[in-house]
């Protein structure tokens, strides 16, 4: 079974327990005559998997995830339904928090993604064209230029998660997880947590 989760920028692919990522024209290419189990939150991307690859069937969450939430992505109900008490952060093309508590999904907010932080901090000046430090310290005051703009952008996240998260434990996902992992201590860093979400999806739907 292959599962993909096509997200803003890449597809991202479960095949025989390896995770492999692909733009997407590659991605279609190498997998369009594949049986391949799918979401996107990609609108243009969903169009031309209908086009190019048929047989691909989309997994749709709907009413399996206890939620007031209006308009919750796909991915990230997959990432709830993986958890049944906790936080999940979706470190991606946007950061997305999202508290579970007893199988109900609380509710959630997005950030920019760490891509888009730097970006907007460059296009203000080119002294603000930096990198983000996740092992910034976040202890003090920042007393340089890269610090200043990395606890700017990563100090928000450890204060605002903390407050929602109580004692519920923290999973990090996505390709910047990375600069979240140092935030949250005891945080588990789970790669496959929206692809576990989705094999519940096929499982209870009976796929």
């Amino acid at each position: 079974m292959i599962l993909c989760d096509v997200g803003n920028s890449r597809m991202h692919f479960l095949e025989n327990g390896t995770l492999l990522h692909f733009g997407f024209g590659e991605g279609l290419k190498r997998y369009r005559d594949r049986s391949v189990y799918f979401i996107c939150v990609n609108e243009k991307m969903r169009a031309e998997i209908a086009e190019e690859a048929p047989g691909w069937i989309e997994l749709d969450g709907t009413g399996m995830l206890k939620s007031d939430y209006r308009g919750l992505g796909v991915d990230r109900q997959a990432a709830c339904l993986a958890l049944y008490d906790g936080v999940a952060i979706d470190a991606g093309s946007a950061v997305t928090v999202d508290v579970v508590q007893k199988g109900i999904h609380k509710g959630g907010w997005i950030w920019p993604g760490i891509a888009s932080f730097t970006k907007a901090y460059a296009g203000i000046s080119p002294r603000l064209a930096v990198d983000i430090d996740p092992d910034v310290d976040l202890s003090r005051l920042p007393q340089d230029t890269e610090s200043a703009v990395s606890f700017a952008v990563l100090d928000p996240v450890k204060r605002l998660v903390e407050s929602y998260a109580d004692k519920l434990p923290v999973t990090i996902t996505g390709g910047d997880a990375r600069f979240f992992a140092p935030l949250f201590p005891e945080a588990t860093v789970d790669e496959l947590l929206v692809f576990r979400g989705m094999e519940k999806m096929i499982k209870e739907n009976r796929c």
